[in-house]
């Protein structure tokens, strides 16, 4: 295998110095996490999917999740750099955009839980990646295994120190970018973005970790709409339906500016449906008027 070479990713060979050298500061996803909160007025939003439902089967209702998995696919295409990961030390691109996140097969506490992924091109319509996570989703509620949940089933009773030598060298592969394909399919954490919609189970967002094995630098963590005090043009506190989202990212994949920048496209993506609903917008579109302005 050539030196650097990986089946998920490209070699990223024109960073600066210090990008350079920060993998070797900071080895683990653990000792480069940062959290970043951010809260997201959905009120214009939440109008928007009550048009966009009226007169539909509930089976067939766009729902919010649907709108920020097209919103994170959107945003990972228009921030590529942002779709980056560090593997052996070194910086990778991402060959495509993806995202995982779990699928319950009921909302009870005995009810299994299993792992999903999509890969998307990041032009997608909502409607689009509604009919791609229901499909997902009906594929894990119909248990029919997927990749994941065999390798799950295949190791889990086997010795400890048998699963342990195994896990030492899946590291051990993918450290220097020999890990084959197919275990990578199999395991959902080799992602762009590890989402999770806390505010399905009416809980606000978690601060999450992020995962060691696998090539996810980014865990969104998504909260529940609720109303909270806001200032609004004229100066009078009113009541809008907001969501708390709270990023962990790598940050040795990305810096802080180009992050920054990337969140407040993610923010205006989701709060403002006319733009998410446009696969030509710019980021000089998107952010507009921002920081100085609104």
């Amino acid at each position: 295998m050539a030196f650097g070479r990986r089946r998920d990713g490209v070699l990223v060979e024109d960073l600066p110095a210090l990008r350079r050298i920060i993998p070797y500061l900071l080895r683990t996803r653990t000792s480069s996490s940062v959290y970043f909160p951010q809260r997201i007025d959905v009120e214009d939003l939440l109008v928007w999917l009550d048009e966009e439902n009226a007169g539909r089967p509930a089976a067939e209702h766009v729902t919010l999740f649907h709108v920020l998995v097209t919103a994170v696919g959107r945003t990972l295409r228009l921030r590529p750099e942002l779709n980056r990961f560090v593997a052996g030390r070194r910086t990778y691109q991402h060959r495509d955009i993806s995202i995982s996140f779990v699928v319950k097969t009921s909302m009870s506490d005995e009810a299994p839980e299993s792992e999903t992924r999509l890969v998307l091109d990041g032009t997608e319509s909502v409607e689009q990646v509604r009919d791609l996570v229901e499909a997902a989703v009906a594929r894990e509620r119909a248990d029919l295994s997927g990749a994941d949940d065999r390798l799950v089933e295949l190791f889990a009773n086997w010795p400890r120190p048998v699963l342990t030598a195994i896990s030492r060298s899946i590291a051990l592969l993918d450290d220097h970018a020999a890990l084959p394909g197919r275990l990578m399919d199999a395991i959902p954490l080799y992602t762009s973005v590890y989402l999770v919609n806390a505010g399905s189970l009416g809980i606000d967002a978690p601060f999450h970790h992020l995962y060691e094995t696998g090539t996810a630098s980014v865990f969104v963590s998504v909260g529940r709409a609720a109303p909270v005090p806001v200032v609004d043009a004229g100066g009078r506190v009113v009541a809008r339906r907001c969501l708390d989202v709270v990023y962990t990212l790598d940050e040795r994949a990305s810096d802080g500016f180009y992050f920054a920048r990337t969140a407040e496209v993610f923010r205006r993506l989701v709060a403002t449906p006319s733009l998410l609903a446009r696969t030509d917008v710019t980021v000089d579109e998107v952010l507009a008027g921002w920081p100085d302005g609104t």
